[in-house]
């Protein structure tokens, strides 16, 4: 878009140099004495544009620098504002919805030791490994 506008106001500004430059020819093939060059129009009015052009192109490259800088920043902080608005609905949806499909976390059981019970013993024997 900066690339059109800066190709439109170029365009415009060679029309106006061509205009003035037809203008001037025209002015000095006239060879009526009664007719005089204005003050707005003729070599001077080139001189004054050919002067304004160079500042006016500064003022109009530093306020696209500014607009472009603007831009970045602004969809930067549009990503971070969309990033922080995925995660708020995440956590909405986690909190609303019912947990159907995680299971809960169970402890595993502690081992049970070894008893082996004699026929000819009345108390069992505890076997337990030493980890």
């Amino acid at each position: 878009m900066a690339a059109a506008q800066k190709f439109a106001l170029s365009l415009l500004c060679l029309c106006l140099l061509c205009d003035f430059a037809w203008c001037q020819q025209l002015a000095n093939n006239n060879s009526d004495a009664d007719v005089t060059e204005s003050r707005t129009f003729g070599h001077h009015m080139l001189r004054r544009i050919s002067f304004a052009l160079v500042p006016v192109a500064f003022v109009v490259g530093v306020i696209t620098t500014l607009l472009a800088a603007l831009t970045v920043v602004s969809i930067k902080g549009l990503g971070v504002g969309v990033i922080l608005l995925v995660l708020a609905i995440g956590q909405m949806l986690s909190r609303a919805l019912p947990v159907h499909a995680a299971a809960a976390y169970t402890a595993a059981p502690a081992p049970l030791p070894v008893v082996y019970s004699h026929s000819h013993t009345q108390q069992p024997v505890w076997l337990e490994k030493e980890w």
